[in-house]
């Protein structure tokens, strides 16, 4: 239990060099890889399928999302592995968590909410284009 309690200690999150173990940096760089190839699917997705409207600007989203926080990880991980003072400080990742999670947050919103309204009006709109007359 004190191991867990001197992990989020003020002055361990804000060492301006922190040493990083090498398991530990290839753990992070695995992940933050894992988010690009994700980013790189979904952008792969896109020019199969092309989706449109709401498809489309959802995958923009996670494509935006995955792509952006991959690279300030990696960022982060080139620092760390430099010892850069400052850019590879404890808190940085921190704050790239709480980032990810309010934009996630933020997708999951948009896909809940608006998502099932805009489906709700394309039925609408096709159940009203059956019994309007057709064009010539």
């Amino acid at each position: 239990m004190s191991k867990l309690i001197s992990f989020f200690q003020p002055a361990r999150l804000l060492e301006m060099r922190p040493y990083s173990q090498p398991q530990t940096l290839k753990i992070m760089l695995g992940f933050f890889v894992l988010l690009g190839l994700i980013a790189i699917v979904i952008k792969l997705w896109e020019i199969y399928q092309q989706p449109t409207g709401y498809q489309k600007k959802l995958a923009d989203k996670y494509l935006t999302f995955f792509g952006w926080l991959s690279f300030l990880g990696l960022f982060m991980v080139l620092a760390r592995h430099e010892r850069a003072p400052f850019i590879s400080a404890r808190f940085w990742l921190i704050v790239w968590l709480i980032i990810a999670i309010y934009w996630l947050y933020s997708i999951i919103k948009y896909q809940i909410k608006v998502v099932p309204e805009v489906q709700k009006q394309i039925e609408q709109k096709k159940q009203l284009q059956k019994y309007l007359s057709k064009k010539k």
